[in-house]
């Protein structure tokens, strides 16, 4: 029998500008309707990697601190305004922008000196350049980027990877396409290094930490090349973030952002300055890391996941079981990036768990809009099957019998019943009713 639903929060249709701190709620407030979500999402991607400085605990890896890794897709078709997403690039990375020119400028001089340099001139050393903004690289050149940060500062940092045409990256180097699906998995975590070690003299050998943002537009067709069978099967779809700007764009007017006022500019502005004050000192030397205490939202996740698994439990999905856990993470580091943005007041947390909750579910749908029915056929042959359609524990009715359920499980090539009832009452969703229950309803039916 099963037993009484318990009432679960919902989810609002949409987020309100006012969980925002200033900096990002310009964003919300400057864009048209259907791209609400994808500009302050944007928004958000820029302000963590230059938050690079930033560590938090999450409450179910509490002994390894989080850096703020997102890496977000915004979709649409051809000509539906995915690049609204370069203006926002362009202001909140300006500073970061301009210190990777001067680097490249010295990399540059020396390549020139080394170029024009007689045989028998002793050359100086090469220079230690940290260079962040990246659009396309090859693997050695982002090995070698991401050891030249720990050379001069012994410590990783965030590197931001922005495309504007996904296409270009799975046309032009199939070769560095297919190391980017590894490091891809990599760079979502902080500490799990990436290593290369080959024959050749023209590459370049190191065992490294990279870490980084990635921003990427791109079409289904070119997000179907980026993310194939083997990247769902591997794990990659579930780090990502996905965003569209299509869903209502048949017929509608080309969408206009509206500019942005002096004093928004300058919210942006101090948000920028502050981040980038918590990452170098005056002397361009690194900042030490600095802890956000967000042992204050752990009951919010752990509620959240639990009735995440609430739902596994009663559809048997493997591809839900799989994308809310990463959808949790995500959304966790988005909400860290808000709360340290509000100054870590606690009159912002309410907020920040709005923000939370909605951001966690956002990301969970997108990822089983897309990937959800693929993952599941992939994992079809393990033990606890595929998931139905509907959930097979809304399908049964109020009192069941054993037998029922095997019959609708046959019916649906599903696993055998036990499977599901073992689960079922861990979750203690259902319970066996005693003999004089059952003796009492059969004399006292209810009317």
């Amino acid at each position: 029998m099963k037993q009484a639903a318990d009432k679960k929060g919902r989810t609002p249709a949409r987020l309100r500008a006012s969980v925002f701190p200033p900096a990002v709620r310009v964003y919300w407030n400057t864009a048209p309707d259907n791209f609400k979500e994808a500009a302050v999402l944007t928004a958000i991607v820029c302000l963590c990697a230059l938050a690079t400085r930033l560590r938090a605990k999450y409450v179910y890896d509490p002994l390894q601190p989080h850096a703020l890794l997102l890496q977000l897709l915004v979709l649409g078709e051809p000509g539906s305004g995915k690049s609204f997403t370069r203006p926002i690039v362009s202001q909140l990375m300006r500073l970061l922008k301009q210190m990777d020119r001067e680097e490249k400028r010295k990399e540059q001089a020396y390549a020139d000196m080394k170029r024009t340099a007689s045989k028998n001139k002793t050359l100086p050393e090469e220079p230690v350049t940290c260079c962040r903004m990246l659009q396309t690289i090859t693997r050695a050149k982002l090995v070698k980027r991401a050891d030249m940060f720990i050379r001069r500062y012994g410590e990783p940092l965030t590197f931001f990877f922005f495309n504007e045409e996904l296409a270009t990256m799975t046309e032009s180097n199939k070769r560095a396409f297919a190391d980017l699906n590894t490091l891809d998995r990599l760079a979502y975590d902080l500490g799990a290094e990436y290593g290369s070690d080959t024959l050749s003299d023209a590459s370049y050998n190191a065992d490294v930490d990279i870490i980084y943002c990635s921003l990427f537009c791109g079409t289904d067709n070119a997000l179907a090349e980026y993310i194939n069978k083997r990247a769902i099967e591997g794990g990659n779809c579930t780090r990502k973030i996905l965003t569209r700007i299509d869903e209502d764009a048949l017929g509608e007017d080309a969408p206009v952002f509206r500019s942005q006022t002096p004093e928004e500019r300058k919210e942006v502005e101090e948000a920028v300055n502050l981040l980038m004050r918590e990452t170098y000192t005056d002397d361009q030397r690194l900042q030490p890391e600095q802890m956000v205490d967000m042992e204050w939202i752990d009951p919010v996740v752990r509620k959240w996941c639990n009735e995440q698994r609430q739902l596994v439990i009663k559809t048997g999905s493997r591809a839900h079981n799989c994308f809310y856990k990463r959808s949790s993470v995500s959304a966790w580091r988005m909400a860290t990036l808000l709360y340290h943005l509000w100054g870590e007041q606690e009159e912002a947390r309410k907020k920040v768990i709005s923000f939370y909750r909605f951001m966690a579910q956002y990301i969970l749908d997108g990822l089983l809009a897309q990937w959800g029915k693929e993952y599941d056929q992939l994992h079809k042959h393990d033990d606890d099957a595929s998931a139905p359609k509907v959930s097979l524990y809304d399908q049964m009715p109020q009192r069941f019998s054993r037998d029922q359920l095997n019959e609708i499980c046959a019916k649906q090539g599903l696993s055998p019943g036990r499977v599901f009832l073992g689960k079922w009452r861990k979750a203690r969703l259902i319970y066996q009713p005693d003999e004089a229950e059952e003796i009492y309803e059969k004399n006292y039916p209810k009317q």
